[in-house]
């Protein structure tokens, strides 16, 4: 399990003007909701933003701390 401010952080340190938005799918801390919003997404298409942020957390799935992650992606404005 991991809590919902060290996803956020975990996406932060990597992203530092990242807002991010979580949801907690289930309530069991494991199946996310990710909402990931960021100038650095600019130029990007949709994959490669994912690929962006599920790189952030493969560890965190890897390590089973995360079950189930749904990312939805924007930039600012």
């Amino acid at each position: 399990m991991i809590s919902i401010p060290e996803l956020v952080n975990l996406v932060k340190e990597q992203i530092p003007d990242a807002e991010v938005n979580v949801m907690d799918k289930t309530g069991m801390s494991d199946h996310f909701m990710l909402h990931v919003e960021s100038a650095e997404f600019e130029g990007k298409n949709v994959m490669e933003r994912h690929r962006m942020v599920q790189g952030i957390l493969t560890p965190a799935m890897n390590d089973g701390r995360i079950h189930a992650l749904e990312i939805k992606t924007a930039t600012p404005g």
